[in-house]
């Protein structure tokens, strides 16, 4: 009786040491904050520390650039996700107020047995910028142990409002300011003046000196070397909004930022009227500045809450791509924004004799040595975000960097993308690549790997990957069509998902118009990511939402390390046709397939009996 009783207190012990062995950090970086023994940390990876219950789910979105409307709809989608009513205490907004305004204040809200993942483009394309940021870095605050932000190019991009929009550096003369180094077909500030001055926004009694104001070279920048166009008119409608909701924006002592309301998030059921041209060219500069230089700023909060990659379990996310290039390699935090001065590393065989950075084996120190890189970053940009007196030098320049590929000679996890035609591989984005890196290494041009696809059926990275027991990496950073786009875990052993679906819209078949359901930039796709299973070891991917065409669908992949020898059902997921088609998803019980060539899309319906999968490039 005493040892069946002992064995029952054993059993208890245990189950709660499991408990807190979940709660505990699943983030690289907090774990080695914490601890500095590596050999421990890497066993927190390497088992289970996940309840083992079926209802462990991971959900995943990237890319929503702003665009609230299509985050809104994700999250109605989700079963990660949820709105929580909150309970409004700013004393500027009444109830009454609140109800004419045809809004409620609700919070985003985690799931129980839930962990969530944004993979990071938080800004840029929509006017909900300020909105999402302050939605994510709240969750992340809430539950800070099970919600992991990324950064992407956009996010870490806008640190050069800082400097490049100074006082200082607005005296700078207008022929100094050149084109982007890694854009020579965009135009140079003088150029996009000149324009300005020929068009009907400038009379001829305006100068170059005249148009030189921080609106117009915000307007440049966002332009001509951020690809955004649209993002200062986005900002005043969202500027609008928020001054109509709250009462005044930016945030003050006495407004929304000293009470609870700044964590919660506004959540439409009607739309509200604003009138935009309250909001002067003046405010929408200064809400820039704000949102990036002032400690509470919502991006700047989200920058200090991200991380560069994440790992949960058999997964590894990153915004951009984990190649023979990226892999093991961490940048040197003297890395500079501009061509770099360094000489190009070996692109056939990676080597640890390399000058501008490091190389590390363990995945899991390499993420770790990553987000370090980040913190370091962000430390060195609030310390001195302006350019020193020569303009050799500012704070954040190593984070600029990364974001860059000829910066970074082609080796950025933040900007690398698996993404060519809507799917994850074509054969003429493999012979871009090989040119391209005959060109980086023979000329000693970085520019060579701009736009570039990496190679998803390299073995090497993928080997890497399996021998740290990770199965699965999940991507956003370009767009793959109107759903998805997977490798199987078939070919090299590593499943591979890349998610975003901007841009993604079909023309009507009668009139020939494009829809924009969700704004031009975001298109009229949906898509909801999310790793179902188990425990965060023995799981499947799933991905549902809705064509651009309208037609909903859902796709459960098979279970990373089941027997996938089989070509029927969730099998033939992720896979390429014979007639080099892939089949991406299953819609109205038939298969969603999709083939293209950088820019260009095809579409095809075919059912399961028609679906002819092409074994010559499966690896295992």
């Amino acid at each position: 009786m005493k040892s069946t009783l002992h064995a029952i207190k054993l059993l208890i012990f245990f189950a709660s040491l499991q408990r807190k062995c979940w709660a505990f950090n699943s983030n690289t970086n907090n774990l080695l904050g914490q601890r500095n023994n590596r050999s421990r940390v890497q066993s927190h990876f390497e088992t289970n520390n996940m309840p083992n219950d079926d209802n462990f789910r991971i959900g995943y979105v990237a890319d929503v650039e702003g665009h609230w409307d299509y985050f809104l709809e994700y999250v109605q989608r989700s079963n990660v996700l949820f709105w929580e009513e909150h309970e409004d205490h700013n004393n500027n907004l009444s109830s009454s107020a609140t109800n004419s305004f045809g809004i409620t204040f609700k919070r985003l809200k985690l799931r129980p047995n839930t962990y969530f993942v944004y993979g990071g483009d938080s800004v840029d394309k929509g006017p909900g910028d300020i909105r999402l940021c302050r939605a994510l870095v709240d969750l992340k605050k809430n539950y800070p142990d099970r919600v992991h932000l990324l950064v992407g190019n956009r996010d870490l991009n806008k640190i050069r409002f800082s400097s490049e929009l100074s006082d200082e550096d607005m005296k700078r003369p207008i022929e100094d300011i050149k084109r982007p180094f890694w854009d020579p077909n965009a135009k140079s500030y003088k150029e996009h003046l000149e324009e300005l001055k020929e068009s009907h926004v400038a009379t001829d009694s305006y100068t170059l000196d005249d148009l030189n104001t921080k609106a117009e070279r915000l307007r440049w920048m966002l332009k001509h070397t951020l690809g955004c166009p649209d993002t200062f008119e986005f900002r005043r409608e969202e500027i609008a909004y928020l001054e109509k909701i709250y009462g005044s924006y930016p945030p003050t002592g006495d407004t929304h930022e000293s009470s609870p309301v700044p964590t919660t998030v506004i959540y439409h059921t009607n739309d509200v009227d604003v009138d935009t041209t309250k909001v002067t060219d003046e405010d929408v500069v200064n809400s820039f500045d704000h949102e990036i230089n002032h400690p509470e700023g919502s991006l700047r909060q989200y920058l200090h809450h991200a991380s560069i990659a994440c790992i949960l379990g058999n997964t590894i996310f990153v915004h951009g791509a984990i190649d023979r290039l990226t892999m093991r390699f961490v940048p040197s935090k003297q890395s500079i924004f501009d061509l770099p001065k360094s000489p190009p590393p070996s692109f056939a065989e990676p080597s640890t004799d390399i000058t501008d950075g490091i190389m590390i084996d363990n995945v899991h120190e390499w993420v770790h040595s990553l987000n370090e890189y980040l913190r370091d970053g962000l430390k060195d940009f609030e310390s001195r975000p302006h350019w020193n007196e020569e303009r050799t030098s500012r704070g954040g320049e190593a984070l600029l960097a990364i974001q860059n590929r000829p910066s970074m000679w082609g080796r950025s996890v933040v900007c690398n993308s698996y993404a060519d035609g809507g799917v994850v591989a074509t054969e003429d984005a493999e012979e871009q690549r090989k040119q391209a890196l005959r060109v980086a290494e023979e000329e000693l041009n970085p520019l060579a790997f701009e736009g570039i696809a990496s190679n998803v059926f390299d073995q090497e990275p993928a080997d890497w990957l399996l021998a740290h027991g990770i199965k699965r990496i999940v991507v956003g950073h370009k767009p793959t069509g109107d759903c998805p786009a997977v490798l199987s875990s078939a070919y090299t052993g590593v499943e591979v998902c890349s998610v975003d679906t901007s841009f993604a819209r079909r023309r009507d078949i009668s009139t020939g118009e494009k829809s924009n359901r969700f704004g031009a930039n975001r298109g009229d796709a949906i898509s909801l990511v999310e790793i179902a299973g188990s425990d965060c070891n023995y799981n499947r991917l799933e991905i549902s939402g809705m064509l651009a065409d309208g037609t909903e669908y859902s796709s459960t992949y098979p279970h990373i390390g089941s027997n996938e020898d089989s070509e029927s059902g969730g099998s033939i997921l992720g896979k390429k046709t014979v007639d080099g088609w892939w089949v991406k998803a299953v819609a109205s019980d038939k298969y969603h397939l999709c083939r293209g060539k950088g820019r260009t899309v095809e579409y095809d319906t075919r059912s399961e009996e028609d679906v002819v999968v092409c074994r010559q490039l499966l690896m295992r």
